[in-house]
């Protein structure tokens, strides 16, 4: 059996000189748009921590009994909890928005012997379902269905 490889078993001979630059910022950095874009989509994420906590204390309060929950779901008309599930509602359209026009782009060339639908067919699919669950949803939680 053999034994560990020694670290230094896959190194240069000489050192070599490194042709990467020193790693700079852009001046432009900032008011780049792609920026901009990406640092609001990854804020969201803090957003979806919060309302993972709003969550969790709703459970709880629903597992403390009917006193609780109604002191919840009266605390929950709070202005600063609807602008809060206001600020979640775009949050979640805009990471919606963003991952329908990255999906046309990650689909394979070929699935089998067919060719998917054109970027626009595909987007109108998404589109289509999702407002066709959101639909579902406000229906069943409105007390219209099931």
């Amino acid at each position: 059996m053999a034994g560990p490889a020694h670290p230094e078993a896959m190194a240069p001979p000489t050192p070599g000189r490194t042709r990467a630059a020193p790693p700079q910022m852009p001046s432009t950095w900032w008011s780049a748009k792609r920026i901009r874009t990406y640092i609001l989509f990854d804020a969201t994420g803090i957003i979806y921590f919060l309302i993972a906590f709003l969550g969790i204390r709703l459970i709880n309060a629903l597992g403390a009994g009917p006193e609780a929950w109604d002191a919840a779901m009266e605390s929950l008309k709070n202005p600063i909890y609807i602008a809060f599930h206001l600020l979640t509602l775009v949050s979640v359209i805009f990471v919606a928005v963003r991952f329908f026009r990255l999906f046309p782009k990650a689909q394979p060339p070929a699935m089998g012997p067919m060719k998917p639908p054109p970027g626009p067919i595909i987007h109108g699919m998404l589109y289509v379902v999702w407002f066709g669950i959101t639909a579902f949803m406000t229906a069943v939680l409105a007390g219209v269905i099931l």
